[in-house]
């Protein structure tokens, strides 16, 4: 009776570890990204002026559930290139031109499914938006 006993204990705790293995099989999959800070405002002095903000990227995943700071892996853009521009060498870092103003200007960081070929994929999005005035401008 004892050995039936531990045999059932044993077959009950492998099966529960193969479905808990089965349960982990796919990936880590990304489903969201939030940008921070988001409606950051950069005053210039003046013309010529250049302030800049750190961007921060966190992706949302699943399966299993996490979230994780992503700057650094995402692809970023701006929709205001002649009034900020992004640092080649630190991800996310935002630099006024000095030389023009507008308000909302989009920050967004890009997670591409297929890097190598991003029209192949998919890409998840997060955006921000980012306020640059100067005395002498008005957006």
């Amino acid at each position: 009776m004892n050995r039936s006993w531990l045999r059932c204990l044993f077959l009950s705790v492998s099966a529960l570890g193969m479905f808990s293995a089965l349960s982990c099989g796919s990936k880590q999959q990304l489903v969201s990204i939030n940008v921070t800070p988001t409606g950051s405002k950069m005053a210039l002095s003046g013309l010529g002026q250049h302030l800049s903000t750190q961007f921060t990227a966190v992706g949302s995943y699943i399966h299993p559930p996490a979230t994780k700071d992503i700057t650094s892996f995402a692809v970023w853009k701006t929709d205001a290139p002649g009034i900020i521009t992004l640092s080649p060498s630190q991800p996310g870092l935002v630099t006024t031109t000095g030389f023009a103003c507008g308000t909302n200007l989009g920050v967004t960081a890009n997670v591409y499914s297929n890097p190598s070929n991003p029209a192949a994929g998919s890409v998840i999005s997060g955006q921000a938006t980012v306020d640059v005035t100067i005395p002498e401008c008005t957006p």
